[in-house]
């Protein structure tokens, strides 16, 4: 295959395994290198972040600030995990997210899908079969052979984090064959891997190929896949194959593809209205490849839509992208508050969708604050978000942006039907002229 051809193919090959390669940067950061300053624990094991995300998380980009996060990577090769969620206060938000290689989301358990009483809960591989073992209030079935846990406790105040301590503390994963005191079966061969690579840093690198290779040998085929698995195997796509560098021309083709596929979520990202196009099960991507990629360069591991809608901010109320050159206003009038079951927040992100390191520590504004928040006559708020304090009178108001480009991400957990229809607009964030 040579000229377009080779080039097109490419680019499919590119937007459908980017998400791929880029869950296996985490896992192997958070599971597999114990010398990488955010490995978390071994598989079938958890690990938790005891305070919630800050600038010195660099590998999951566009994390919220607002639910320390706990992990569980778990491998299904030889028999399933059973995952345990203890009871929790009826106002508090905690959730457990399952995702399978492929990023996509095949199952929860939330308020909204089983309430507060927490319990067990049994993750199974493509290969298992069996009936629902007593103590289990649920099966979840992963399309491939490893899935990730992600779990998010609810944090309300600084002073509650030992309430969240002691919630992640009840959580637990184990081995079937441990949960019902049964001899393990044999055990799977070892897992010998191979080294990431960085699609952001490195979108055009040969050894994306390499990557996606080994992370196909855990994913048995699906049918959406299956038409593009057979012509990948032209450019020497095939799971567990060692990937074999081709010629320079070849090369080049390559290359060009790999951007023009990155060209193509970039100009997709420009069209997203909200975050529930993004991210959700395989049933909701209907295999629409490109869209599932663009949900990860934006934010891995994001949540479907039943659960968290992302509502903004893509500009300023004129549309022009947030540079913390200006200061900017988000004004909440009485009657502005987003209907959510759960919480909202407001977070910022500096150029590279990490949090932005600052004076106060402060990289979010969220619902549990605003009890704290100075008041406006009109009994509203006033949110200044800027790079330099506003003075120390509105400073419980301010949420500190670089001094270069930013991002703002307002979340909505369990929303309520005005946002999920878009009925719902949040207030503008205006920029204001500076004196």
């Amino acid at each position: 295959m040579e000229g377009l051809g080779l080039v097109d193919l490419a680019k499919e090959a590119f937007i459908y395994g980017y998400p791929m390669v880029d869950m296996y940067n985490i896992v192997y950061r958070y599971a597999v290198d114990k010398s990488s300053p955010e490995y978390k624990a071994p598989f079938n094991s958890i690990a938790h972040n005891r305070q919630v995300a800050s600038s010195k998380d660099k590998t999951v980009i566009a994390p919220n600030c607002d639910t320390p996060y706990s992990y569980a990577w778990m491998d299904l090769r030889a028999e399933p995990i059973v995952a345990t969620v203890p009871r929790f206060e009826e106002n508090r938000y905690v959730s457990l997210q399952l995702n399978d290689l492929y990023t996509y989301i095949f199952g929860y358990v939330t308020p909204r899908t089983n309430g507060n009483e927490g319990g067990d809960f049994l993750i199974a591989g493509p290969d298992w079969s069996g009936g629902i073992p007593r103590g289990i209030k649920k099966i979840f079935q992963s399309p491939t052979q490893m899935a990730l846990g992600l779990y998010r406790t609810q944090l309300f105040m600084p002073e509650d984090i030992s309430n969240v301590w002691a919630i992640q503390d009840q959580f637990k994963v184990q081995t079937l064959s441990n949960y019902i005191g049964m001899p393990s079966p044999q055990p799977s061969e070892d897992l010998e891997f191979v080294l990431p690579v960085d699609v952001r840093k490195d979108p055009t690198s040969m050894h994306f190929f390499a990557v996606l290779n080994w992370m196909l040998q855990y994913m048995p085929e699906l049918e959406e896949d299956r038409a593009l698995r057979k012509k990948l195997i032209s450019i020497g796509i095939r799971p567990a194959r060692a990937y074999q560098l081709p010629d320079e021309k070849t090369q080049a083709a390559l290359v060009q593809g790999m951007r023009d596929g990155l060209n193509a979520m970039v100009e997709r990202l420009k069209r997203v209205r909200s975050s529930a196009e993004l991210f959700g099960s395989r049933e909701h991507f209907g295999g629409d490849f490109l869209s599932r990629a663009v949900g990860v360069m934006a934010g891995i591991l994001g949540n479907s839509a039943e659960e968290y809608m992302g509502i903004g901010y893509h500009g300023d109320s004129k549309g022009q992208p947030f540079d913390g050159e200006h200061a900017y206003r988000i004004k909440f009038n009485v009657g502005d508050l987003p209907p959510v079951k759960a919480f909202w927040s407001i977070t910022v992100y500096d150029a590279n969708s990490l949090l932005y390191a600052n004076p106060l520590n402060r990289y979010v504004i969220n619902s549990p604050m605003i009890d704290q928040l100075a008041m406006d006559p009109d009994g509203g708020f006033t949110l200044y978000i800027q790079h330099e304090s506003p003075g120390p009178e509105k400073e419980i108001n301010w949420l500190p942006v670089p001094s270069e480009k930013f991002g703002l991400t307002f979340r909505c957990y369990q929303p309520g039907e005005a946002i999920l229809n878009h009925t719902y607009n949040a207030p503008p964030v205006v920029r204001i002229e500076m004196m």
